[in-house]
């Protein structure tokens, strides 16, 4: 090889060399428009409550998605104060197309599913 041929691979390698290092590659990002949140409407919206604490509500979206709850006192078992205990449902519509249901407690025990539909597990 001669001197000539050997300068033109070297620059050549070096010019590889640099430009990978120098010219950092940029993530592609997508071009189209991120899609805008459907909002659903509110069907039915009821929230009844007294002064103790104790509360009910109802609420319904188009959607397929509504809550049922309600918050009750009950004496402890010290039996000299009062704790909230709660029971529900709520439902919505999975990104399969499938109505979910969860019944639920939540007292001093804990968060309890008592029933629940389409495989949601009844004990986390």
């Amino acid at each position: 090889m001669n001197t000539i041929t050997v300068v033109v691979l070297a620059v050549f390698v070096f010019l590889q060399w640099s430009t990978a290092a120098v010219i950092p590659t940029y993530p592609t990002y997508p071009t189209e428009k991120p899609k805008t949140p459907v909002i659903g409407q509110l069907l039915r919206n009821d929230y009844v409550y007294d002064n103790n604490g104790q509360f009910s509500l109802n609420y319904q979206v188009d959607d397929g998605t509504s809550q049922t709850r309600e918050g009750t006192l009950v004496l402890n078992d010290e039996g000299d104060d009062y704790v909230l205990i709660q029971k529900g449902s709520y439902s919505y519509i999975s990104p399969e197309g499938i109505k979910v249901t969860v019944t639920y407690t939540a007292d001093k025990e804990g968060f309890k599913i008592v029933e629940s539909s389409n495989d949601v597990p009844a004990r986390v």
